[in-house]
């Protein structure tokens, strides 16, 4: 997502050159990692992450569970399975997956959390029967986590929800109420920053916005939290932003002093 004219040799190169530990890979059709890729691609791509020293953290699958359609809600269901093979094929523990937007003027009703669910249910048995687990990404109507956690609830799987610290905090959401009822069900966190103004959301540099990613990373560390913190940087949707070769740099050192910073002020 932040660099979708780089090919996939240069994405890892790049990873590596500047620091990166892992990749979050876009699927769809746009994006570089793809079921449609021949046994031989994707044998090419998991060797070329691993000798590089890098390690693939998911998959992100653009699917949608919303329909009423029975049909059309399992098309999605094999489409999360199809990434699901493809995950594990490229050694990535997680495959993100949307859970849709709702037509204009429709509310979240029962029935539609119930089909949601049913549908999370079949596609996270057949992820853990290949070794991966399905990431809930809150986003459209479902970002904020008071929506999203009941619908995590419902299930008996082991399904994951990814936190995106920038969604949360446009929806007008507390880092502390996120973490609260994600916390026990969080794959990754997702970092972006950001400014709410009379334009309404506007990404910006990390660390240059007014998401509370101190606050977060408060909460984070306090709870001993282990696990990645994923640069989103949307220039595939906003190609008025810095390219990646600014951003992604900025971002990672951004980050580090933050960690820093709170790590130091917990001990």
């Amino acid at each position: 997502l932040a660099c979708p004219s780089w090919s996939i040799r240069t994405v890892i190169e790049k990873a590596v050159e500047l620091g990166y530990d892992c990749i979050e890979s876009r699927g769809g059709v746009q994006g570089h990692s793809q079921p449609k890729m021949s046994i031989r691609e994707q044998a090419v791509l998991r060797n070329m992450t691993r000798n590089a020293g890098l390690a693939a953290l998911s998959i992100t699958a653009y699917t949608s569970f919303i329909s009423p359609l029975a049909e059309e809600r399992k098309s999605n269901v094999d489409e999360l399975k199809r990434y699901s093979d493809l995950a594990a094929e490229l050694g990535a523990p997680y495959v993100r997956a949307f859970l849709g937007e709702l037509p204009a003027n429709t509310d979240l009703t029962e029935p539609i959390c119930e089909n949601i669910s049913a549908c999370l249910d079949i596609a996270s048995a057949y992820a853990a029967s290949v070794g991966v687990k399905i990431a809930v990404e809150p986003h459209d109507d479902f970002t904020r986590s008071a929506v999203i956690a009941p619908i995590l609830d419902r299930s008996d799987s082991d399904l994951r929800v990814i936190w995106d610290l920038g969604n949360t905090f446009a929806a007008g959401e507390e880092p502390i109420d996120g973490f609260n009822l994600l916390k026990d069900r969080l794959a990754y966190v997702q970092v972006k920053d950001g400014m709410l103004s009379e334009k309404g959301w506007q990404l910006c540099l990390v660390g240059h916005g007014d998401v509370s990613l101190d606050r977060a990373f408060e909460l984070l560390l306090g709870d001993g939290y282990e696990g990645a913190l994923s640069v989103e940087w949307e220039y595939a949707w906003h190609p008025e932003l810095d390219p990646p070769e600014i951003a992604l740099p900025a971002a990672r050192w951004t980050i580090q002093k933050l960690l820093s910073i709170v790590g130091a002020e917990s001990t």
